[in-house]
Parts: structure tokens; C-alpha cells; sequence
């Protein structure tokens, strides 16, 4: 084979375009045919016009159709149309140019692939993978992080040696920082505005039978690829997750008039491109479950804390309107006075009774407990800020105020479901129950600090039996030992993901029969949990350092979004803050927490703080 250099880039990120240069090295010119087409067996059609040959082939009867299509610009030598298969013979170098479209945007998809294609070859290379670079950088470049104990010596080796390595125990620091932004470049790649969310592979799926369908998982999978987005500076690869709710939200107002006599919203364990807000599956441990919509839906108070967009928030508080609307009609009133969902689940679990039968269908899962309170909270902080009349904020606080306590067991654990029952799989992999401590907001230290205690144990049971063997479960646990203050574990764990949650190329993996497939969430959720052990944001407070272990004891970071409108940069030497500087995007105010001491910070939009301690 003759030397060849190459490399390929999509215009923009979502501009469904891509130029791919191909150059010789040495004397002789490059040869070869480009055909478009993909497995046997399937019903293609192919075409050529011109310059340009194209594809459409379908996915069966009320499936999506698609079109791609392919020019070729040389230098030197010839190119033509053969069939329909593009042919260049010694080239010094050769241009391919690509457009893709399907039918779930466009009726004329084939019309739109072909334009596409038209915008694409009025550029050249240079000007594509010039605007290509920009788009990424103006993204990826917004956050800087490096611990100064990385080994610039190991930097030079393959990821897969890197990784076999941590394997045996050995050290290697710079992979935190490596995985870290790795998973912010995972979500720039597969979730932009105009594109759908980044499902359970992101965009990284080869297989027309994928695991789980490669769909939206919306029972923990799809709410942590988005925990990024927000802290780690990237809240535009958001906006994909807020397009999908919105069609949720339309979706699910009939499921929930139709299924439960309910207005407003809901959906359940799993959704799709086209908003599905049925159960899905017949796996009752999943299925009925209706805190779907209801999870997805404070992502978007979620947004606004850090944004501030208030346009954002009066586009999309019907979301939240929708959700808690249900909830009103929905929740049953038990004998004590309290509200509950029912019938409902504890996602994938089950529980022994003390009769030894197992069961699934409960009362009142603590996790729904949870999601409720996050829920009304974020209903309510939405309403104030809209200027809602005080009778919604009333009656969301009414209703709040009746949901359970929540409950500790014989071993002191937080309690998974109403009773106290046994769990067959105590190392189960779904840490349901511990929502409220992460990523909800309503456990804490300072407010429930016995309740924290009670999870602590939830946690450590969990990992005594086994728990953390999915890549997506263990990056869970990581934000959660974060929450609970405790570097160390921080540490242990991100060192367990490494080591047993992660492909050769630094996929997140997960146990499927005898093997592993690829889901993007544990990438995603690890990247997250690694802005946690560094910066506790919520509830009017900021505090730097809150988890962190001692090998990552020095180091910088630059571009952290902070809850209420500010991005933080800083700098640590021996486990403490030794510079940092607030920049406020708008009026930002919160009780800032460095090195054990406490201080309110106040800051004009446009404002910045700087200190050196």
C-alpha cells in the first residue's frame, strides 16, 4: 500500500457535512474507488448525477429514511463515475465530501442531503477543517484542569498501555484529568443544538440491534450524561435534552390522561427520538414508573441556576408546570396524611418480604420521595423568579409539606423503599434511594445530617456487596462519596473505574452476558463527579476542595460554572487554595467556603474577585 496522510472533519458539529483529505506521500499518486453503501441484505438504492453519486436506503415501514451523498475534488490526476462508484487515479491528493440527512426532519430528505452537499463543495478543505476547529475550541477550551502530580513521562505512552498499567496498581494521575475531558469532549461531539440528545452510546453505536435499542434510558442513564454539561462549561450541549422534553411534555399529557385520569405530564423508564412517554419493556422492576418527566424536568432549574437566562426558563416552565400538574392528580393520601406515588417501583430492585417473597410494586420509593421534593423545589424557585401569582407557589408548598419523612433501618441505612425489607441483591447496581444526596439537593450535611449518615451506610453496604460493577454505577458512587466529603473514596473508586469500567480506547463499558458494550454515561458521570470532589455549588453555597484526595493534592483549574451565574478558576498546593478568582456572568451572591473558613461574596454582573491566600 502506498503512504498515505488523512484526516476527516465535519464542518461544525452539527452541520451534517464532512470533508475527509487524503494526500500521497513520495513520488507515486493515490488510486482508488469510493462506493457508498452499508451491510447486505438491505434495500438500498443507489445513484450517480453528475458529479455526484448518492444513496437512500430506509428501516423498514414507518421507519426513517436517509440519503447520503459524494463528491470528490484531486489534485492532479483524474476522477470519475464508474456505476455508481466514484474512481480517482493518481492523485496527489483527493477531497471526499459528505452530506447525510434523514426523514425525521425533512419530508424531502434526499432534496436536503443533496444541498447540503452543494454548501459543503462551495468550500475547501482548509476552510472546513478551519471552522471545524474553531467550533470545537470555543467550546472545549473553556475549561482547563491539571494536577500536579501527572507524570509527563507516561503522557507519551497509548491510553491502552496507561490504563493496563493502573490495571496492576500502578499510579498514573494524569488519566483523572485525561478521562475528565474526555467525557467533555463526548458531549460536544454528540449533543449539540439541532442535533438529538446523546442517547445510551452518545452517537457511537455500529450495531442496527443495539443494547437497550441506543435510545433514552430516563431512569438515571440520560439524566447523567447531562451533569456535565452545566459545572463543566459546556450548558449549550444542554439545549439538545430541553428540544426532546418539550415533545416529552406534548407526548405525555395524553399518556396521562389516558392511562391515569391525570392532567399535566408524564413518562416513564425510557423514552425515544420521537418522545415516547408510555412504559416501555415488560420488565416490572422498570416498567411502571412515573417519575420519568419528572427527573428530566429540573434539569431545566438546573439550567437556569447556572445561566441565569431567564428567557430560557419562562420558554420552558411549562415543563415543570406540566410535571407538578400530574403530581397533584396522581399522588394518593395514605393513612397518615402523607402523599405518595403509587403503585411505583425503586428503578430495577426488588425486595424481600419477611415471609421470603420478592416483590417489585410498592408505595412511596424513597427515591420518588426525593424526586418530588427536587421537583416542587425547583417548581417553586421557578415560579418566584417568573413572577408567578403566590396561589401556584402555595399550593406546590402544600403539597411538599405532606410528602413522607424519610425513614432509617436495622442497619442504620437509608431506607430504599416505605419497610424495612431485605434485598436479594444488596449490591445492586441502581443507588436509587441516594438521589437527594446527588445529584438532588434536598440531603445535606449542614441541613439532614442524620439522614447523610443514614446514606453514608447505603453506600457502604452497597460496595460491601459487590455494588459499583457497571462503569455508569461507579461514577455514580464517585459523586456521591464527593457529596459525602470524603476524598479517599473519591479516589479508590475513580481508580476502580479505570481499572475495571473502561475500554482500551477510555469508553465507559458495561457488563452485558459474557462480555461488555459501550455506554457513554459512566464517561459522562465520572467527568462530572471529578468537578464534584473539587467544587461543592448548591443551595447559596460555594466550597472549594470538599473531597479531595490526597494524591491529587496540587493543582489548577480554570473555568468551573458555579450555581448562580459565576465561573471559578483556581489554584491548590498540599490540599489547599492558594489563588482563585471569581468572574460573575450576573449578579452572583453566595457563602463562599476556602481552606475552613466562611465568607459572603457578593458580585456585580461583569464583576470579577480575585485572591491569593
Amino acid at each position: 500500500m502506498r503512504p498515505l496522510r488523512g484526516a476527516g472533519f465535519p464542518e461544525s458539529l452539527s452541520a451534517g457535512r464532512v470533508a475527509v483529505r487524503l494526500e500521497a506521500e513520495g513520488r507515486e499518486g493515490i488510486s482508488f474507488d469510493c462506493r457508498l453503501g452499508r451491510c447486505h441484505n438491505w434495500t438500498d438504492e443507489m445513484g450517480r448525477e453528475g458529479d455526484t453519486i448518492w444513496f437512500t436506503s430506509g428501516c423498514g415501514e414507518g421507519g426513517i429514511s436517509f440519503c447520503v451523498a459524494a463528491r470528490v475534488r484531486i489534485s492532479g490526476g483524474t476522477v470519475g463515475i464508474i456505476g455508481q462508484t466514484l474512481t480517482v487515479e493518481n492523485a496527489r491528493n483527493a477531497e471526499i465530501y459528505l452530506a447525510v440527512e434523514t426523514s425525521f426532519r425533512h419530508e424531502d430528505f434526499v432534496r436536503a442531503c443533496r444541498d447540503r452537499l452543494d454548501r459543503v463543495w462551495e468550500k475547501n478543505y482548509e476552510e472546513i477543517r478551519s471552522a471545524h476547529c474553531r467550533d470545537y475550541r470555543k467550546l472545549f477550551g473553556r475549561l482547563e484542569l491539571a494536577f500536579a502530580q501527572e507524570d509527563p513521562g507516561l503522557e507519551a505512552l497509548p491510553v491502552d498501555e496507561r490504563l493496563q498499567a493502573v490495571k496492576e496498581g500502578k499510579e498514573d494521575i494524569g488519566l483523572v484529568s485525561l478521562y475528565f475531558q474526555y467525557g467533555r469532549y463526548l458531549l460536544i461531539a454528540s449533543s449539540r443544538e439541532g442535533s438529538l440528545p446523546a442517547n445510551l452510546q452518545g452517537i457511537w453505536n455500529e450495531s442496527l440491534t443495539p443494547p437497550w435499542d441506543s435510545k433514552f434510558t430516563i431512569n438515571i442513564n440520560t439524566e447523567m450524561n447531562y451533569w456535565i454539561a452545566e459545572s463543566g462549561n459546556l450548558a449549550e450541549c444542554h439545549l439538545p435534552l430541553f428540544e426532546l422534553l418539550e415533545r416529552i411534555k406534548e407526548n405525555g399529557k395524553e399518556t396521562a390522561r389516558r392511562m391515569y385520569g391525570c392532567r399535566g405530564s408524564v413518562a416513564h423508564h425510557n423514552t425515544d427520538i420521537y418522545a415516547d412517554t408510555a412504559p416501555q419493556d415488560l420488565c416490572i422492576t422498570s416498567t411502571f414508573w412515573v417519575m420519568g418527566e419528572a427527573w428530566l424536568a429540573t434539569h431545566v432549574w438546573e439550567h437556569y441556576l447556572y445561566t441565569k437566562d431567564k428567557d430560557f426558563l419562562e420558554k420552558h416552565f411549562d415543563i415543570l408546570e406540566q410535571s407538578v400538574s400530574f403530581f397533584y392528580d396522581f399522588l394518593t393520601e395514605g393513612p397518615d396524611g402523607t402523599l405518595v406515588t403509587s403503585p411505583t417501583i425503586s428503578p430495577e430492585n426488588t425486595y424481600r418480604t419477611k415471609d421470603g417473597k420478592e416483590g417489585h410494586l410498592c408505595e412511596g420509593a424513597t427515591m420518588d420521595v426525593e424526586i418530588l421534593q427536587e421537583l416542587f423545589l425547583c417548581y417553586i424557585g421557578a415560579c418566584g423568579v417568573l413572577g408567578k401569582e403566590e396561589a401556584r407557589i402555595r399550593k406546590a408548598q402544600e403539597v411538599c409539606s405532606r410528602f413522607p419523612k424519610l425513614k432509617t433501618g436495622r442497619y442504620g441505612q437509608l431506607l430504599e423503599w416505605m419497610e424495612d425489607y431485605e434485598e436479594p441483591e444488596p449490591g445492586h447496581r441502581h443507588i436509587s434511594h441516594l438521589y437527594g444526596v446527588y445529584p438532588g439537593t434536598t440531603l445535606t450535611w449542614q441541613e439532614t445530617p442524620e439522614l447523610m449518615r443514614a446514606a453514608r451506610r447505603s453506600l457502604d453496604r452497597r460496595l460491601e456487596n459487590g455494588g459499583g460493577h457497571t462503569g455508569w454505577s461507579r461514577a455514580w458512587i464517585i459523586g456521591l462519596w464527593a457529596h459525602f466529603g470524603e476524598g479517599e473514596k473519591v479516589y479508590e473508586n475513580l481508580q476502580a473505574l479505570l481499572a475495571k469500567g473502561t475500554f482500551p480506547n477510555l469508553m465507559d463499558n458495561h457488563p452485558m452476558g459474557d462480555g461488555f458494550v459501550f455506554q457513554i454515561d459512566g464517561n459522562l458521570g465520572a467527568a462530572a463527579a471529578v468537578l464534584e470532589m473539587l467544587v461543592l455549588s448548591q443551595q447559596g453555597r460555594v466550597v472549594l476542595l470538599p473531597a479531595l484526595p490526597e494524591k491529587l493534592n496540587g493543582g489548577s483549574v480554570c473555568g468551573i460554572c458555579l450555581k448562580g451565574g459565576a465561573s471559578l478558576s483556581m489554584r491548590w498546593h498540599e490540599g489547599r487554595v492558594t489563588w482563585l478568582k471569581l468572574d460573575a456572568k450576573d449578579e452572583f451572591k453566595a457563602q463562599l467556603e476556602v481552606n475552613g473558613t466562611e465568607e459572603s461574596i457578593a458580585l456585580a454582573a461583569g464583576e470579577s474577585l480575585e485572591r491569593t491566600y
